[in-house]
């Protein structure tokens, strides 16, 4: 009898013992359940490849001031601008690999990573900004954030870049026909390459960090990009021409690393979605406003610059059309642009 309670207690102990493990493993693995270790400092390095004087630029600024005072320092956020960290491309893979943990990186370059997400680089998408919001905010940003989550990456939001336009160093662009011949910079994207190609323009992919230089050597004859971007990076000392094409949308979707958001206690991500929700609706009245600014040293450069009547659009989009059915070969296509339609 004595010995079936030693039994019955040695059991009773071993069961203590591993529900015991079982509870501390739990906390260990970071779920995101339990709230934070006020001792526990994290780093969140936040890289991107524009100047830090550009909406997007300000905006991380931003984010670093706002989640560091949030989490009272709990999150140091060190931010690196310019290319410091090397492409867009290069801080996604970092970020894969855990050295980085955030970026806003041009939607052009994600196609690498997410093939859906070159629906951004189809002609004349998206209406105007507010089109974009509605879109971003609604039922695509939740389709997306379910591919980035296979590349361990998750949106936050989306930031702001503008409508791109048109600058060469040959000749005004007013119709598709004018970019014949054209050397054009494009980000690795193969739909914009196609939309170049459609207008009988060749696509050249050159780094956004070297662009400057490709166009003061002359090695492109020009590039597209927003107003932000042009100003900023002095394209136009090295450009003669700028139409206000509107043909494209830049948009920055604000990513975290999977691996190192879910890792975090609740508090601390719920401190990072809120700061990224206010951030975000800051940044994008802060591009808005900058867009006068920056057209105004657009004029100011001496640049010729081009705007197109609606029939001229409508010339582009014609030309470019053919863009679309390449892009409705890539699985869920229309799911995206039924969900952009309906955003309208």
């Amino acid at each position: 009898m004595k010995r079936s309670w030693g039994i019955f207690a040695i059991s009773i102990l071993l069961l203590m013992s591993v529900l015991a493990g079982c509870g501390n493993t739990s906390k260990t693995e970071g779920s995101g359940d339990q709230q934070g270790d006020d001792n526990k400092e994290y780093v969140i390095k936040f890289a991107h490849v524009v100047s830090a004087s550009t909406a997007k630029g300000k905006a991380a600024e931003k984010f670093k001031e706002l989640l560091e005072e949030r989490t009272d320092g709990q999150i140091k956020v060190e931010v690196y601008p310019d290319s410091q960290l090397g492409t867009d491309r290069e801080i996604l893979e970092q970020m894969q690999s855990g050295s980085v943990q955030m970026n806003a990186p041009f939607t052009g370059v994600l196609p690498s990573f997410v093939k859906q997400f070159e629906v951004f680089d189809l002609p004349f998408l998206f209406n105007d900004r507010e089109h974009v919001q509605n879109a971003v905010n609604g039922e695509l940003g939740d389709i997306f954030n379910k591919y980035l989550e296979s590349q361990g990456l998750m949106a936050l939001g989306y930031w702001d870049g503008g409508f791109k336009h048109l600058t060469n160093s040959k000749h005004p662009i007013k119709s598709p026909k004018d970019l014949d011949g054209l050397k054009m910079r494009v980000s690795q994207s193969p739909l914009l390459i196609s939309q170049f190609e459609a207008m009988g323009a060749g696509g050249v992919s050159v780094d956004f960090a070297e662009l400057y230089t490709a166009l003061q050597t002359k090695t492109v004859d020009g590039q597209e990009n927003p107003l932000s971007n042009i100003v900023s990076k002095k394209f136009y000392e090295v450009q003669d021409y700028l139409t206000l094409s509107g043909h494209g949308y830049m948009g920055y979707p604000l990513i975290i690393s999977s691996k190192f958001y879910q890792e975090l206690p609740a508090d601390l991500q719920t401190a990072i979605d809120e700061v990224s929700a206010e951030v975000t609706e800051w940044q994008w009245g802060v591009a808005a406003e900058d867009e006068e600014a920056y057209m105004k040293t657009i004029e100011e450069s001496g640049i010729e610059v081009t705007e197109l009547s609606d029939a001229e659009k409508e010339a582009f989009i014609e030309a470019t059309s053919s863009v679309y059915e390449d892009f409705k070969k890539v699985e869920g296509s229309q799911e995206l642009l039924d969900a952009i339609e309906e955003a309208k």
